[in-house]
């Protein structure tokens, strides 16, 4: 039993080898290297891994290493190993590297098509629910519309009755005015009558409705209005040396809140402006010159 643990050691000593040299060569921890020297096989992990020991040590010394594992099978009354049995044992541990080997990632593949299959039975899911919801709705929407039918129907006769109600009310309005237009008609006649009546005939020879020209002079500051067939032309403060001059084709109509500060020209021809300083004074001219007042004429302000 003291031979092989002695022939290592001796070996070993006679080539110079110290275990820390045989440690940092094979990676084998020194008490397990110790134990195999001092032939205690029971400290070792036992199987293969004993006879992986020897061969590691009788190489970094330099012995032959089937004969140092056959020896060792001998002190450790170890059975020769089955080939068959190591060939196994070999596959397993080249399998079991190939499946955990680094960089392969297993899991998260794994993972990903479980979340995918998981995502499309979810999506099935849910178009088959949308459809059944629009299989549901679909008869009651048929209800509801052959219901809404007769309230249309009904609210279809409204309209006529309200037409009908609003033709009666035209007719009353048309009648209306038609009494109002005969009533106001003598009063329109009698007005136009009053104001041929009043207008006195003039010594200017220009004819009705044909072009004319006011102008206006300020003598001091004065505040002035004028519309020109039915526009104003001019409205605000004027001051001297600012002349304006007007002209149109049907009215004139010159309004001053300083009557004593403006000239007024018709055509070229002054026209006297009653009142002083401050006065207002209301003209009114046509193509034939200054239009006396009457009740039916007004100022612009």
């Amino acid at each position: 039993m003291g031979s092989f643990g002695e022939h290592l050691r001796r070996e070993r000593e006679m080539r110079g080898v110290s275990l820390d040299e045989i440690v940092a060569t094979t990676k084998i921890g020194r008490r397990l290297l110790v134990a195999l020297e001092e032939e205690q096989f029971e400290l070792l992990p036992g199987g293969i891994f004993n006879k992986s020991y020897v061969r590691a040590y009788a190489k970094c010394v330099g012995i032959d290493e089937d004969e140092a594992v056959a020896e060792y099978l001998q002190a450790a009354h170890e059975a020769p190993p089955d080939t068959r049995v190591i060939a196994q044992q070999h596959a397993s541990i080249h399998s079991t590297r190939a499946v955990g080997r680094p960089g392969f990632p297993i899991m998260p593949i794994l993972i990903l098509l479980v979340v995918v299959a998981g995502g499309i039975g979810g999506w099935k899911v849910y178009q088959d629910r949308q459809r059944q919801k629009r299989e549901a709705l679909s008869p009651a929407e048929t209800t509801s519309g052959s219901t809404a039918t007769a309230p249309a129907a009904a609210n279809s006769s409204q309209p006529a009755s309200a037409e009908g109600a609003t033709s009666q009310s035209s007719q009353s309005s048309s009648a209306r005015d038609t009494v109002q237009a005969a009533t106001l008609a003598p009063k329109s006649k009698a007005a136009s009558a009053e104001m041929a009546r009043d207008r006195p005939a003039t010594s200017q020879s220009t004819e009705a409705g044909a072009p004319f020209e006011i102008t206006v002079r300020p003598k001091d500051a004065a505040w002035v209005s004028i519309k020109a067939d039915g526009q104003y032309v001019v409205r605000g403060i004027i001051r001297p040396p600012d002349v304006k001059t007007i002209r149109a084709t049907n009215q004139v109509v010159f309004f001053t809140g300083n009557a004593g500060a403006v000239e007024v020209a018709f055509n070229g021809k002054n026209v006297p402006v009653a009142g002083g300083p401050n006065e207002e004074q209301v003209l009114v001219f046509d193509s034939r010159g200054v239009m006396p007042k009457t009740r039916s004429q007004t100022g612009t302000q």
